[in-house]
């Protein structure tokens, strides 16, 4: 099984994975998925907030993967080991607590998962660099490039990618959506992800944006906990 849900802002917006809110859990194991799709904030300060998050997190009968959005402690992130896992990068942070890192391509549950974290934060004026906004939360122009390449690979080898997974969404897709005006570079990143992808997937699934609200593929998720493998 895999689930997948928006923003969890640890620990403002964690209550969503508990056994009340997401009671399915109970019948989960480590070989099955919750995924949160950026904004873990689970990496910010290894203080006792984080301690106590993480101790809860090992507990839980799933394996937690997650996505890097723009209120993380990129510099934390960047310091962890990078291993494999189901054939991309990852950050193991605990047994069953895992980053997917950018770019990569994850086989899980016989589906095929294309991976890419990050966005720019709108309020980073009143944030503090390096305290509580860190500049690497922008994919730089190197990811993109190495993201998108993969992806060529990927696909002249005859693979499909299934499942997008994001933290913001497209550029050319924001305004229809959210009928909001944008200029985060990395939405326009996944443009060309999108271009690449439109004619495979099965589901486009990103948050970062507050809401749940479907466009076609396209799917954000906030609060809500969903299951699609």
């Amino acid at each position: 099984m895999i689930y997948l849900t928006g923003d969890t802002h640890i620990p403002i917006d964690i209550s969503k994975l508990n056994t009340v809110s997401f009671p399915e859990q109970k019948k989960m194991t480590r070989e099955d998925y919750v995924i949160v799709l950026g904004d873990f904030g689970l990496l910010w300060h290894e203080d006792a907030t984080y301690r106590h998050w993480l101790d809860w997190l090992k507990k839980k009968s799933f394996t937690l993967l997650w996505l890097d959005g723009n209120h993380e402690n990129h510099d934390w992130i960047e310091r962890l080991p990078v291993t494999e896992w189901h054939g991309g990068k990852v950050h193991v942070i605990a047994e069953n607590v895992i980053h997917l890192m950018r770019g990569q391509i994850f086989e899980i549950e016989g589906k095929n998962f294309f991976v890419m974290g990050g966005a720019d934060s709108i309020d980073k004026a009143r944030r503090q660099a390096g305290i509580s906004w860190w500049p690497q939360e922008v994919p730089s122009a190197r990811e993109g490039m190495e993201a998108l390449e993969r992806l060529r690979r990927w696909h002249e080898a005859g693979k499909r990618i299934d499942f997008v997974l994001t933290h913001t969404c497209p550029h050319e897709i924001v305004y229809p959506m959210f009928q909001v005006h944008s200029e985060d570079p990395t939405e326009k990143l996944l443009d060309a992800v999108n271009h690449e992808v439109i004619d495979e997937i099965e589901g486009w699934y990103f948050g970062h944006w507050h809401e749940s609200k479907d466009s076609w593929r396209y799917h954000c998720l906030y609060n809500k906990v969903i299951r699609i493998v």
